[in-house]
Formats: C-alpha cells, structure tokens, sequence
C-alpha cells in the first residue's frame, strides 16, 4: 500500500493511502510509555477528525506501539491536589471533543487495537464504529484501581453493549480483558491472529471494502443507529466531565493515583 504522511503533532500523524479513499491516524508513544496523551495531543486528532470529514471514506485509528493507556496521569500526579480538577477538566475537554468528532464523522471510523487499550484510551476505541483487535490485545478499564471515575464515554457504550450488570462489574473491578473475551463480550468485531507487524495492514484492508461501499448510506445508518441510544452522548459526555472533575480534588483520588505510581495497593480506607 503506498501511503503519504503528514504530520500534525510531534505525537500524531495522518497516512493517506494514495490509491483508496483511506486515512489512517497515528497515535505515536514517543517519550511516554503506553501511549498515555496529553490535551495538545488530542486536541490535534480531533482536528485532523474534523478536516478530513469531506475528504475520505473510511478512517482508521490506530496506537504504535500500542494503542493508548489513557491520559497522562504523571502530569496530574505531579500538581497539587487542589489544582488536579482543572488539569483532568482540560483532559476531558480536548477528549469529549474527539470523541463527538469520531461519532459525527459521515464514514465508517475503525479502531485497531494493539498492546493496551486502558482508560480514556478504551473510550476512544469504543467510540469507533468498528473495532478489530491483535490477539494479545488488552482492554482494561482500570479507572477505579486509581479511585477515579470514568470518562471517554467509556460508561455510556459499555452499558449499551454488555448492559447494566457486566458494565458494573467491568467498572467496579478493573480487571485486563483478553482478546478473545474482548470479541465474547461484543466489544470489538474480530480478533486477527497475525504477526503484529501484518496487523495494521489486515485491518487496513477492512476499512478499504467499506470505503468503497455505499458511504452516504453508511453516514445515515451511524446517524440512525446513535439515535436508538437511550439518552444523549452530549449529555452523558457533560456529566462525566463535571463528576471526573469533582473527583480528581478527592482524597480517594489523591490515595489511588499516588499508590500507582508507587507501584502499591491503595489504601481506600
């Protein structure tokens, strides 16, 4: 497949497939294990979301070397408690923005997940419209091992797609989730059990079937299927925000993000 690059951020680029009406946009590591982002990061790939709504027919999102751990929680340990709810309400800010730029993007969004998808980087890929994960792909909630609640839209598409009960039990205990149960539980489409190396490029070809379907149709039907969702994404994204935001002034917070970092169990008591 020949491709062109362009870069958007130090940590983001976008590949054009030359011969296919295909993007793919890149989540680079960089310096930052696990792919964690930070608001400038995410601000850019909403933007490149958002220019090329009217340029292609099928987008591809995808992390290397994995696809994302979630935010930068190094940055938020670092301040004062009391200065953490406006650093987490940038975070969520810059998020809700890519993820409402994934849903109203008029062509089927692919997420390829490789490595881990954990915390705001799960939200991301289940905001996709399709999803395909490696074989040693990870999903993991993982915010209440730090005493956080959830954000990314991460609640509003795990109850509509393992109901109440199991989006509880994923929420209340964090536990990493195998691929293979990953594909049980309804989370992704298909697992693909190739070299790592090969993946990007199978799933590459997914999204090229589909951008040459009937695009227009497949821009109504993403409209048509969100409105079947019980209450609205903007609302619930609103609500995330605001509890998030409350939450990272907390002590439980304070107590869970510091025994991260010091590799221990949290003290919740």
């Amino acid at each position: 497949m020949d491709v062109e690059t362009d870069r958007i951020h130090d940590l983001v680029r976008v590949e054009f497939l030359t011969d296919e009406s295909v993007a793919r946009l890149v989540m680079e590591q960089g310096e930052n294990p696990m792919n964690v982002f930070r608001p400038s990061k995410v601000e850019a790939m909403a933007t490149a979301v958002e220019s090329l709504a009217d340029d292609i027919d099928s987008l591809v999102l995808y992390g290397e070397p994995v696809f994302s751990a979630g935010a930068d929680l190094s940055s938020v340990k670092r301040m004062p408690q009391e200065m953490r709810p406006a650093k987490i309400d940038t975070i969520a800010a810059a998020s809700n923005r890519f993820i409402r730029s994934i849903r109203q993007f008029p062509a089927p969004v692919i997420s390829a997940v490789t490595g881990v998808a954990a915390g705001g980087g799960l939200g991301f890929a289940l905001a996709s419209d399709l999803i395909y994960v490696h074989a040693e792909a990870v999903f993991d909630t993982a915010y209440a091992r730090i005493g956080l609640t959830p954000d990314n839209a991460t609640p509003f598409f795990l109850v509509r797609t393992v109901g109440p009960y199991r989006a509880r039990e994923l929420l209340f205990d964090p536990e990493p989730i195998s691929a293979a149960e990953i594909v049980d539980l309804g989370l992704a489409n298909d697992r693909y059990d190739v070299p790592e190396s090969e993946f990007i490029e199978t799933v590459t070809r997914d999204a090229i079937r589909y951008a040459n379907g009937p695009t227009e149709t497949y821009a109504q039907t993403k409209q048509l299927l969100d409105t079947a969702f019980e209450g609205r994404l903007d609302d619930h994204l609103e609500e995330e925000r605001s509890t998030i935001k409350r939450m990272s002034d907390s002590d439980t917070f304070d107590e869970g993000i510091s025994a991260f970092f010091e590799k221990r169990q949290p003290n919740w008591e």
